[in-house]
């Protein structure tokens, strides 16, 4: 009996001990495991295996462990571009903002160091206050692009009438049209809506409508018209203008880019590309169609209600 029982608790014992060795092996390896993704994770290594087929604690651990993994490296690539913005952005306001400071200087300088008629220094104060419109001018649109461009500004699409788009819009415009007397033409329905914010999308629509303006000629004509096509409301900008050769269709969307033969007009060259951003943010676009010497046709799509910019 006394023998029995002694064998029955030494096997007992020796049962227990193996359970305890084998446990002892597999939180050893978990423990390795764990560090080892750990490590790659903080090193940065790019390629990591997540062993996830298993049904093991160590896999459903390395579950969360991927999932982390890819939302680090998420907010890492986002950093990154962050960073890489704001450096070009800085890069081009230090460009941009040369030429304006440089030409205050020299006519600063020429009032200073010549003795000049009256005229001829209200020329030269005109002059300058022609290079702080311009300067105040680009100032604000950088402002605004960079804080687009970082994620800023917040846009709060909603649905709501078009028309009140098409409106506030030409009201910014309109004595601009008048000055150039060009004829304005609107074709939009009271009952059209769309998902789009207000503040900022009419910005676009200004932006739209500014360079219809200045690149078209005094008498010209200018027709925004607006039609439903089912996911997207189209809200088209026509002028009568100079056109767009077709090679540069994507370039002038592009931040500070002005064509060859209009780069002494007024402007900085980022309207168009706000415009773009603006519509980007709300899941919308823009895009444009011209023939040179006829005009130009400028196309904004805005989402038709907040379904669309919920599934995008």
């Amino acid at each position: 009996m006394d023998k029995a029982f002694f064998g029955a608790g030494l096997l007992l014992f020796l049962l227990n001990a193996g359970i305890a060795l084998l446990l002892r092996n597999y939180l050893v390896r978990y423990t390795a495991s764990l560090i080892s993704c750990i490590e790659d994770m903080v090193s940065g290594k790019k390629e990591i295996v997540f062993d996830e087929e298993n049904e093991l604690l160590m896999s459903k651990v390395q579950v969360k462990l991927r999932q982390l993994y890819e939302v680090l490296n998420k907010q890492k690539e986002q950093s990154v571009h962050d960073k890489e913005s704001l450096e070009e952005i800085i890069s081009d306001i230090s460009h941009q903002v040369k030429t304006p400071m440089s030409n205050i200087k020299m006519y600063l300088e020429i009032l200073e160091k010549r003795k000049l008629p009256k005229e001829r220094q209200e020329e030269f104060l005109g002059l300058v206050r022609l290079q702080i419109d311009k300067l105040d001018s680009l100032m604000e649109s950088l402002v605004e692009t960079s804080q687009m461009e970082v994620g800023m500004i917040t846009v709060l699409p909603k649905r709501q009438p078009v028309i009140r788009l098409v409106e506030e819009s030409v009201c910014c415009m309109a004595v601009r049209m008048e000055k150039k007397h060009m004829d304005l033409h609107v074709d939009c329905d009271t009952d059209v809506t769309a998902c789009y914010d207000l503040k900022w999308t009419a910005e676009a629509l200004v932006n739209v409508l500014d360079n219809a303006v200045k690149y078209t000629e005094d008498g010209g004509r200018i027709e925004i018209s607006v039609l439903e096509l089912g996911f997207f409301v189209k809200l088209q900008v026509t002028d009568s203008g100079k056109g767009i050769e077709e090679e540069n269709y994507t370039e002038i969307f592009k931040r500070f880019y002005r064509e060859p033969e209009v780069c002494q007009a007024e402007g900085v060259g980022i309207g168009l590309f706000l415009a773009q951003e603006i519509l980007k943010k709300q899941q919308g676009y823009v895009d444009v169609r011209s023939t040179v010497g006829k005009g130009s046709s400028f196309s904004l799509y805005l989402p038709a209600d907040e379904m669309i910019i919920s599934n995008l």
